[in-house]
């Protein structure tokens, strides 16, 4: 039975941090789908000056009142009532904190809840568990003020420590606006990240049960993972699931400590010129968490603070803020996002897994394999929002541009590869992308040859076959046994699938018959 679809609602979001303020607007039906429609950053610097007299300094001041008020302008003009407004690290840390929150609701109406830092990194990695899959590790998020590291333990926040390791502070305190840096105050400023990490006992992915991963959350994490993917050519622009390397982590760091200021942005592709005197400091503390954690490789998170307050609100039909399935739903979430049609992608689904299933012993896959069909079996005509005729590409578009949650990011070009080719054509080497397994072509080939079929199988969307079984004949033959659903007739289904049935021919090697039962 198919899940009724609750009302829909809007919230905003909004994040003053001590580097960036944003404003993330949401389109939601609780418990069911969601879209995020508008995201709004401004550079503030909030807790610029801070690190000197431990005060929030009136430009600072006056840059977020502005962007406040522009802020709810935005919320008020597309009539959004539902106001989620947080400040963390340099309101939190500010002697001047009452004084600057009164000013900025009597100046915009809006009023602030300042987080702890407790708080923080729990939001953080309620917004990482929702984004990328994690069961345990930790989670470090990283902003212009502090870093909180929390510890994930069975997918849920187990407790989080908040540190004054911010890219803006630290930036502040060990560089003092240099055009370059001394090596000796990169040696400082490690020296100092690293004995703050050394506080927390438990910041070991070894105590980390089952395998502990190691998340980066933050805009400087974000910057670095945009950074290294330019320098890659990686074959694909998402940011949330990109696992950064240690090892190049610290050629990066090299890179930017060799570079003066001023030139940072124009030398290094990928970097954003309003970043350019942070993003040192914040590669260190980056290098510097992992190095604690015994990590060679961060998972980045293109999802935060803000995306936790978010997944609070979704959440209120059931209280449960974890998604219980993340990629089932992040599958679902898109579907339901183009409108699909949901009973047709189901007995796809269906029919696809049923032929995985039983050519196990040939084609030899395992799981991974099978929940990148059941993805795909969901999603491949999701295009047709776009138009029909093209729609296998626009499917394959759509899932490489807005990327599935909880899937890696090579999981996540397999899917639409399948996407792509569920209906005509053959997989090219050049499409792989970053797939980079020796029989990535035959797996594609083959995974699409099953979709492709069940697809044809059900030519006419009204579900006319049942179910199916293969039959082997011989070493190269293979009779397929439709079974129709009584009084019904599969005229149209046999015959496309047996029309379609040279993809799968050739990636089993195998003359296929198809015939009703």
């Amino acid at each position: 039975m198919q899940q009724s679809k609750p009302l829909s609602r809007w919230v905003g979001i909004i994040d003053l941090g001590s580097n960036s303020a944003r404003l993330m607007v949401a389109h939601f039906r609780p418990g069911y789908a969601y879209r995020i429609t508008d995201e709004i950053s401004r550079r503030v610097r909030l807790s610029e000056g801070q690190a000197a007299d431990g005060q929030l300094h009136p430009a600072a001041c006056a840059r977020a009142i502005e962007t406040v008020r522009l802020f709810k302008a935005f919320c008020d003009a597309h009539g959004i009532r539902r106001i989620v407004p947080v400040a963390t690290a340099a309101v939190r840390d500010a002697a001047n904190r009452t004084e600057f929150l009164v000013e900025l609701q009597a100046a915009t109406g809006v009023r602030f809840r300042v987080l702890t830092g407790e708080e923080e990194a729990y939001y953080g990695v309620l917004g990482v568990v929702n984004g990328v899959s994690v069961r345990s590790g930790l989670v470090m998020d990283l902003g212009g003020g502090s870093a909180e590291v929390s510890q994930v333990t069975a997918g849920q926040f187990q407790r989080g420590q908040t540190t004054p390791l911010g890219s803006v502070r630290l930036t502040e305190m060990f560089f003092a606006g240099a055009e370059r840096v001394r090596p000796a105050d990169v040696e400082r400023l490690d020296k100092h990240a690293k004995a703050w990490f050394g506080t927390i006992p438990w910041m070991d992915l070894a105590r980390a049960r089952g395998e502990g991963r190691f998340v980066g959350v933050g805009g400087t994490v974000r910057a670095l993972a945009r950074i290294d993917r330019e320098q890659r050519n990686y074959g694909l622009g998402l940011v949330n699931g990109y696992e950064l390397q240690r090892k190049r982590l610290e050629a990066l760091i090299e890179q930017l400590a060799d570079l003066p200021v001023s030139e940072r942005a124009q030398r290094v592709p990928g970097l954003q010129s309003d970043r350019a005197d942070i993003i040192l400091a914040g590669a260190l503390v980056v290098r510097a968490a992992m190095r604690r954690a015994g990590a060679e490789t961060l998972t980045v998170s293109g999802h935060g603070v803000r995306e936790g307050l978010f997944f609070q609100e979704f959440a209120r039909p059931t209280g449960e803020s974890v998604l219980p399935n993340l990629r089932e739903f992040s599958v679902l979430n898109l579907g339901r996002l183009y409108d699909f049609d949901a009973v047709h992608a189901a007995h796809v689904t269906q029919l696809s897994l049923a032929l995985f299933d039983q050519l196990a012993e040939r084609h030899g896959y395992g799981r991974a394999e099978r929940a990148c069909l059941w993805a795909a079996g969901q999603l491949h005509d999701i295009g047709t929002v776009v138009e029909y005729y093209d729609h296998h590409k626009h499917s394959h578009y759509i899932i490489m541009s807005a990327g599935l949650p909880g899937y890696s990011h090579a999981e996540t070009v397999l899917i639409a590869l399948l996407c792509l080719y569920h209906r005509k054509g053959r997989p090219m080497p050049e499409q792989l992308s970053i797939l980079a397994e020796p029989d990535d072509l035959k797996r594609v080939s083959r995974l699409a040859s099953l979709l492709r079929l069940a697809e044809y199988l059900d030519r006419s969307r009204t579900q006319v076959v049942a179910r199916l079984r293969l039959r082997p004949e011989g070493d190269n033959k293979i009779r397929l046994l439709a079974h129709v659903r009584p009084g019904a007739d599969a005229q149209v289904e046999i015959w496309e699938a047996q029309r379609n049935a040279d993809l799968f021919e050739e990636a089993f090697d195998c003359k296929l018959e198809i015939k009703a039962n």
